[in-house]
């Protein structure tokens, strides 16, 4: 498991539970319903960490060193809240075959919810200044697009896909584990350039924020379960929406149960033809704030 974590460091907990719930599936079993909520409480604070420090760093690009200040600051206070639950801040260690390592009991979760409400109202204000700054739409509006067409055509997933109006999210389209009972609004936004996908973070983490809140009181029952071998010459897919996007793995075992093949997509794999779509025709001075938009991985997109 802690070579799957390293895949993408800051996709942790999107890459651990694909890769738990491939295993899972091979050994026809799936993780205790307290762990699913585990990981979809995990899923969401590493959404939150991710979009704010994105946010901040966009702000960074244009020179809103207010902005960019403030989101480091919270984005380490998104971070802060899974090492409350696991004791590491990117959320290693958490998720296992077959369920969670740790648990959150009742007295960290009512630590932990009045901390997310301090961070989000944070953020909130934060974003504000962003939203009003004439230098920053200035920036973003208009800069960077790439069409639903275009985006359609070339496969975006994730906030690129859904900032070009794209309908994709893998907690709506193949709902998994704790997403099966507490689904989400998909975040969409028409206009497919930098603001845009801008925009749609910021939306995502309106609805994470309110997603965590209603999701802090836990259900009941273990958290983790003993997983048998996996079946031979059994094929398993697994999806997960992480904070990028669609997160694939793909596992084929032979006649003794042991993997024969196993492939991870990122969506960096999907999304970077993007970023060469988004930077035609567009000014030298546009590629940080480009790139910085779909925030991409190249670890990701190396596998």
């Amino acid at each position: 498991m802690s070579q799957i974590e390293t895949v993408a460091g800051d996709t942790t907990i999107g890459h651990a539970t694909a890769y738990a719930t491939v295993l899972e599936a091979l050994a026809g079993t799936e993780a205790p319903l307290r762990a699913q909520w585990l990981r979809a409480i995990a899923l969401e604070l590493e959404r939150l960490a991710n979009h704010t420090g994105d946010l901040g760093a966009l702000a960074g690009d244009v020179a809103f060193l207010t902005t960019a200040s403030a989101c480091g600051k919270i984005r380490g206070d998104f971070l802060n809240l899974t090492a409350l639950i696991c004791g590491n801040r990117f959320g290693r260690g958490l998720v296992r075959s077959g369920g969670c390592a740790k648990d959150l009991d009742p007295a960290r979760a009512a630590q932990l919810l009045p901390r997310l409400q301090a961070a989000l109202a944070d953020v909130a204000e934060a974003t504000d200044w962003l939203w009003d700054a004439n230098s920053v739409r200035a920036r973003f509006e208009q800069t960077g697009t790439v069409s639903n067409r275009q985006a359609d055509e070339i496969g975006l997933v994730g906030v690129a896909a859904r900032a070009s109006g794209l309908l994709r999210d893998v907690r709506f389209d193949h709902p998994a584990g704790w997403h099966r009972f507490a689904q989400m609004p998909v975040s969409t936004w028409p206009d497919g350039d930098v603001f845009a996908r801008a925009r749609v973070r910021w939306l995502e983490i309106r609805r994470a924020g309110r997603f965590l809140g209603e999701q802090l009181a836990p259900p009941g029952g273990r958290n983790d379960d003993a997983v048998g071998k996996p079946g031979p010459d059994t094929l398993a897919v697994a999806l997960v929406e992480g904070w990028r996007g669609e997160i694939c793995h793909v596992a084929l075992t032979d006649g003794g149960g042991k993997f024969r093949r196993y492939k991870i997509v990122d969506p960096s794999f999907h999304n970077w033809p993007g970023v060469a779509l988004a930077l035609r025709r567009q000014a030298i001075s546009d590629f940080p704030i480009c790139n910085k938009s779909f925030g991409l991985s190249y670890c990701g997109f190396d596998l």
